[in-house]
């Protein structure tokens, strides 16, 4: 991930003519100072720096890059949200399923932003093992513009989002807003911790908006909504249970009257195999959300599969993966159908 960041910076510098110093502040033994120490030159009360070292001066340069990206970074990944890819193969007849984390792709584009201007300021050659060692560096001035930069897009579109959900009349789209500013002010909240460090006076740029009263008002907004949880296909048993907890899990009141949105979900099985000593069960999970007027909002479905050696062990082991993905995705899915996200 971090080659991605460094290959999309505009501004770092790193051809030799101008880029590179020869190193006044040396030790004894001919070392730059700033291989094991803060670099005199560059101090950190005016400089975020980073080193990085490898056996080719290219590498080192890319190292002490991303080692840079990577002090923001690691604040941004802070309010980043882990989501799930899943794939299905088949091969000779045989299905697998394969889930793979990531994280995403905002803490590239945050981080991205957040260093524009990094440079490779100095680099060096051990004389005796030939190692090769780069100082990459950027301006604490330029950093905390940076960020605030970025903070202020974030104010820009909090504020308009949060003017769209006042003037909703469906209940639904205005959770769906008030879910995007919540989103958009976690992330400011991530970068604002980093501009407190960057910026020395501790202040940073503190925000307009309250991430309490805007999730308090989210959850008055759900609880006004009229949605009801039926099942439509349940080939393992114990869906309709898993569903309603799910809905509350998210803040959805579920409601018997079936006048409102109706939430669907299904859940089919296939035949149960049995390979190697394991027992293995695959099946698809799905949901639906419909409006009063009977029209389909959004489909979301996942793969799922569990094994165990004993087959009487499988549907517990399938309820507890659907109780998971449903608690963990449900509201994310039905909100982005709010929104035609899905």
């Amino acid at each position: 991930m971090l080659n991605r960041i460094i290959n999309k910076l505009p501004a770092i510098c790193i051809i030799l003519t101008g880029c590179m110093q020869s190193s006044v502040h040396v030790n004894a033994d001919g070392q730059p100072d700033w291989v094991n120490a803060e670099p005199v030159d560059y101090p950190n009360a005016s400089y975020v720096y980073a080193t990085g070292s490898a056996s080719n001066a290219e590498v080192a340069r890319d190292r002490a890059l991303g080692n840079l990206a990577k002090i923001f970074e690691l604040q941004v990944r802070e309010s980043s949200t882990t989501t799930q890819d899943v794939q299905t193969h088949k091969s000779e007849g045989e299905e697998s399923v394969q889930s793979t984390a990531r994280i995403a792709s905002k803490v590239n584009v945050h981080t991205d932003k957040m260093i524009n201007g990094a440079r490779i300021a100095e680099q060096w050659q051990n004389p005796d093992d030939l190692t090769h060692y780069a100082l990459a560096v950027l301006d604490r001035a330029q950093a905390g513009n940076n960020i605030r930069s970025e903070i202020n897009r974030l104010d820009r579109e909090t504020a308009f989002t949060v003017t769209n959900a006042d003037s909703r009349q469906q209940a639904l789209l205005k959770v769906a807003d008030l879910q995007d500013a919540i989103v958009m002010q976690t992330e400011r909240k991530s970068l604002q911790k980093t501009l407190k460090i960057i910026d020395l006076s501790g202040t940073g740029k503190p925000s307009g908006w309250s991430l309490a009263e805007l999730i308090e008002q989210q959850e008055q907004a759900l609880q006004s909504l009229n949605m009801r949880g039926v099942v439509l296909v349940d080939s393992v048993g114990g869906l309709d249970k898993i569903l309603q907890g799910a809905m509350t899990n998210a803040g959805f009141a579920s409601s018997s009257d079936a006048g409102g949105f109706t939430l669907s979900a299904s859940m089919e099985t296939q035949d149960v195999m049995n390979k190697e000593g394991w027992y293995w069960l695959r099946g698809t999970l799905a949901v639906r959300l419909t409006d009063p007027d009977g029209t389909i909002l959004g489909n979301k479905s996942w793969p799922l599969k569990v094994s165990s050696v004993q087959q009487s062990q499988l549907n517990e082991r399938m309820l507890a993966e659907i109780d998971r993905k449903l608690k963990s995705e449900l509201k994310s899915a039905v909100l982005g159908f709010a929104t035609g996200g899905q």
